[in-house]
């Protein structure tokens, strides 16, 4: 039974799809592919984005860009890997988020249009996996974790898994029985987006540039302030909150700091957020497995794993996936789940009524 996920996240860097064999009891990754967004199209998903006034006639054309785009990525993987599109049952697409505000009576916005990828692919795609969620009342976010505890619980041990895209968030498995999951705040996010500003890279390429500057107390504390990160779950968030004016804000009252100062300053909140939450939240004797982008910026995982000495920090390859491919592998995951009526969300997590069937299906 293979299927198909696609994601692309808040980093803004690219496509990831994954091909996987899905039965009722193992997740098995057969082939991967990544296509990097161009400077124009990043450079359009960041402007809709953080444009409060976006032209609708923008966002309905670059929905469109985004499933062709979705698409060709599809097609490529299928032909560099010799797999047939009939060998596929469906193709599960999270899409770009443009706009993650579920509470109150809120709402999760996620554009790359399905319609081009069902007819463009010749695969049936489902989509649209967020808002069944907040309909009952939930967060519409993480939905990794029902993934995470199907594919990485033990039967003996508690686990953390720790995904570090734009936005960190972790999930707690307790042996396979239950999970707690919750959104911590930026990871790459915006040390990416500083990394471009400055030094014209697309990332700090395992934080070296961070490691060569001075944490600055003040910013630090004045990051730390913001009322999200002492929020209790079940929670989630985005770009709304953590994006470049919520960093040039607290820059503009602190006067100037070196660049490489403010890139070291974002790592250790982001390394401070993530002990703050297991310590708080999570568990202070179970392993920490790391996914998502920034399971390469070693830096970062060494602060994390200064900061909790009595934890090991491994990543999710020891547990069977490779840390790049999760979250495509979870959306590959969640289309089987709808196509075989099966709910995708942990109410525990979400905060829904309920379980719920997620997702939206378009016939190929």
């Amino acid at each position: 039974m293979l299927y198909i996920g696609i994601m692309s996240g808040t980093s803004l860097d690219g496509i990831d799809v994954a091909a996987v064999d899905i039965s009722a009891s193992s997740v098995k990754l057969i082939a991967h592919h990544y296509v990097p967004y161009s400077e124009g199209c990043r450079q359009q998903v960041s402007d809709i984005t953080f444009q409060e006034n976006a032209s609708l006639d923008n966002i309905a054309t670059l929905d469109q860009q985004l499933g062709q785009r979705y698409a060709l990525a599809v097609n490529e993987l299928l032909s560099s890997h010799n797999l047939n599109k009939d060998s596929i049952q469906a193709i599960g697409c999270h899409g770009q988020t443009i706009r993650h505000q579920p509470s109150p009576n809120g709402f999760s916005w996620q554009i790359g249009d399905a319609n081009q990828i069902a007819e463009l692919t010749g695969i049936t795609t489902v989509t649209d996996f967020r808002r069944r969620d907040i309909a009952a009342s939930g967060e519409g976010a993480p939905l990794a974790p029902a993934f995470h505890l199907q594919v990485f619980g033990s039967p003996t041990d508690n686990r953390q898994v720790l995904n570090l895209g734009g936005i960190a968030n972790i999930t707690l498995l307790n042996q396979q029985e239950s999970a707690v999951g919750f959104d911590i705040g930026p990871a790459n996010c915006l040390m990416n987006e500083w990394a471009h500003k400055h030094w014209q890279q697309e990332y700090d390429k395992d934080g070296l540039i961070a490691q060569s500057g001075k944490v600055h107390a003040e910013l630090l504390d004045s990051l730390l302030e913001h009322d999200y990160f002492h929020q209790e779950p079940p929670k989630s968030t985005g770009r709304e909150l953590f994006n470049m004016a919520y960093l040039e804000q607290r820059l503009d009252a602190l006067g100037d700091i070196p660049t490489q100062d403010v890139m070291a300053t974002l790592l250790e909140m982001t390394a401070q957020t993530i002990v703050s939450a297991v310590e708080t939240w999570g568990d202070k004797q179970a392993d920490i497995y790391v996914c998502g982008g920034g399971a390469h910026n070693g830096y970062l995982l060494q602060r994390i794993q200064n900061l909790l000495p009595e934890l090991t920090i491994k990543t999710t390859e020891e547990l069977g996936i490779h840390p790049d491919w999760v979250e495509a592998a979870a959306f590959a995951w969640l289309a089987y789940r709808t196509m075989n009526s099966l709910a995708g969300n942990l109410p525990e997590v979400t905060g829904a009524d309920g379980e719920r069937i997620l997702g939206a299906i378009y016939p190929k």
